[in-house]
């Protein structure tokens, strides 16, 4: 959430990140300040009248009997006033809190102005034998594409790789129909050496995050609806979100599934003030994650890419209420990402995001880093990288003391893995052969070399 006198001083600026991000229409900038102003209004006269009756109440304490009754009277007569001013406010707050949680981050200077993903920028590709490429091979959202390897990198160059959902049921790694069967569309089961490998990659970068500081967490999965503001899946994404019926829930609490364990690791914090000494507050936690997809029910209807539910490794930190600090935290984050890929041998890129494509409203810059698929001839987001200044923190009031003054933090947010990167790997090590390579990083974990077809 932006500070509101952020907004009463930027209007301008606020304005325009509706607009860059296209959001333009959907808060009435105007409407929304007068309904401040009215708000402010009424607690300008309400406060004093508060004060008063406290005041009044002291006097009636401490009086003789006969000099009660005025008081009293005049008590009952502010009582009424008070009353009237507080039905006031809450009509006028109700409107204002919904407003309020519309109006998104302001995008920082360096991200790049755009309506889609067609105007992200790319900033790095590296590739396994060469390295990073050179930055004039770079250009718009995909120029790396013509230096990347229309085969397997870890193959010959004498076939055409096939994709993900075909090599992965042959290797009995990936059943859709049993997904479909059971659960519907969009749902699998992952088996043996596809399983495998997704838990050798989480424990590889697990291991990796402890020796960085990260502290390891298992979350609830199930979270209240204040979570999902405060980290403001809400209300822009509610339609993403599973909701649970309550019906045999204690105490009737509404829950709802997680989409990422980002909510419950940044909530476990929440209407906490922590001192500068204790930060930055570096999490991980691996989660299933839950989403609906919709609006995207049309896309990557094939193999396990876009699904309703998938295993995910995140890292969280919070951190000083600096930008200074939030991007130091976000480079390191990236090149976290990178370090993995680059371990893996998989070929890749980093686009910096457009401002119409940064995604949930909290996000004020955010990297995605996105694999190389030779079957397909396109890259695929495999990790994204979100700074989100002190939006979430106003909304969750995390803050840190700073000697005497009292600030919000900053928090930063990070998808480290998925089941996407089996995908990456089916993609980049398959033999003309029909097996596919374990990548070398992962064979301890393994215990083989190769996944062969069962015969």
């Amino acid at each position: 959430m932006l500070d509101i006198n952020y907004i009463r001083e930027n209007l301008d600026k606020v304005k325009k990140a509706l607009v860059d991000r296209g959001m333009e229409g959907t808060v009435d900038m105007d409407r929304f300040l007068s309904i401040d102003d009215n708000r402010r209004g009424i607690l300008s006269k309400l406060n004093p009248l508060q004060a008063e009756r406290n005041t009044l109440s002291d006097q009636i304490a401490k009086c003789l009997a006969e000099e009660r009754k005025p008081l009293i009277e005049k008590g009952t007569a502010l009582k009424n006033e008070i009353k009237k001013l507080e039905e006031d406010l809450r009509s006028v707050e109700s409107e204002y809190k919904e407003l309020i949680l519309w109006i998104p981050n302001i995008p920082l200077d360096d991200v790049p102005v755009g309506k889609n993903d067609k105007e992200n920028v790319e900033i790095k590709a590296w590739k396994p034998g060469t390295g990073y490429l050179d930055q004039t091979l770079l250009s718009g959202y995909n120029g790396s594409i013509t230096s990347m390897p229309k085969y397997p990198t870890k193959s010959s160059k004498d076939f055409s790789p096939v994709p993900h959902w075909e090599i992965g049921e042959k290797l009995d790694l990936i059943d859709l129909n049993a997904g479909s069967k059971v659960s519907g569309s969009r749902f699998y089961f992952l088996k043996n050496e596809g399983v495998l490998i997704v838990y050798a990659i989480f424990d590889l970068l697990l291991k990796k995050l402890v020796k960085e500081g990260f502290s390891p967490m298992i979350v609830p999965l199930l979270v209240k609806e204040d979570v999902l503001y405060g980290t403001s899946h809400f209300p822009g994404d509610a339609d993403q979100v599973y909701k649970v019926d309550n019906s045999n829930v204690e105490n009737k609490n509404q829950l709802y599934l997680l989409g990422s364990s980002e909510p419950s690791l940044f909530s476990y914090y929440m209407n906490t003030t922590l001192s500068k000494e204790e930060l930055p507050k570096k999490m991980v936690a691996i989660t299933p994650c839950f989403r609906s997809e919709a609006g995207s029910w049309g896309k990557d209807v094939r193999g396990i890419k876009r699904t309703h539910q998938f295993d995910k490794l995140e890292m969280d930190v919070v951190v000083e209420g600096t930008l200074e600090e939030s991007k130091k935290i976000h480079e390191q984050l990236l090149s976290i990402n990178e370090w993995l890929l680059q371990t893996l041998e998989l070929p890749y890129h980093v686009i910096n995001m457009c401002t119409g494509d940064l995604g949930y409203f909290a996000a004020a810059k955010k990297y995605d880093v996105e694999v190389w698929l030779p079957s397909v001839n396109e890259y695929m987001e495999v990790m994204s990288d979100s700074i989100t200044t002190d939006y979430q923190a106003r909304r969750l009031n995390i803050k840190y003391k700073d000697k005497a003054n009292l600030q919000y933090v900053h928090t930063v947010n990070d998808t480290g893995a998925t089941h996407r990167l089996l995908i990456a790997i089916l993609d980049n090590y398959q033999q003309k052969d029909g097996s596919v390579i374990i990548p070398e990083a992962l064979r301890a974990y393994i215990e083989k070399d190769k996944i062969v077809p069962k015969k």
